[in-house]
């Protein structure tokens, strides 16, 4: 009897130490989260700053939003959709490649492109 107490007692123990483990791990996952995600928002505010970066009142509500809509089980994209509304594509780290932005990508590559065929041709000379 008394051996079935001490077990149930370590059972507990153990139990309580497995879920504690989750849920640091889980806080863990989801200040990486805040993170990647604050890291792919530009500040409004700031110029050349992104949301994990800044320290103004703005990017924190911003972080704050993020941390809500991450407990709420948001995804990433879900996230980044919700502030591409109401403040533009220009909210994004990264410009989003449709539109004129695809110019951003393809014009330093048909660039080099042009620039690699231009010296050869002038070396062979």
């Amino acid at each position: 009897m008394i051996y079935l107490k001490v077990l149930t007692k370590r059972n507990h123990l153990i139990i309580s130490l497995i879920f504690l483990l989750f849920s640091i791990q889980a806080t863990a996952n989801d200040s990486s989260d805040l993170y990647e995600i604050s890291n792919e928002l530009m500040c409004p505010v700031c110029q050349g700053q992104t949301v994990a970066e800044s320290n103004s009142k703005l990017a924190i509500s911003m972080r704050d939003v993020i941390k809500q809509k991450i407990t709420e089980g948001k995804s990433k994209k879900e996230i980044l959709n919700y502030f591409t509304e109401i403040y533009g594509d220009n909210i994004l780290a990264t410009p989003p490649v449709k539109g004129l932005n695809i110019l951003l990508y393809f014009v330093p590559i048909l660039f080099l492109i042009i620039s690699i065929f231009y010296w050869l041709k002038k070396v062979k000379r």
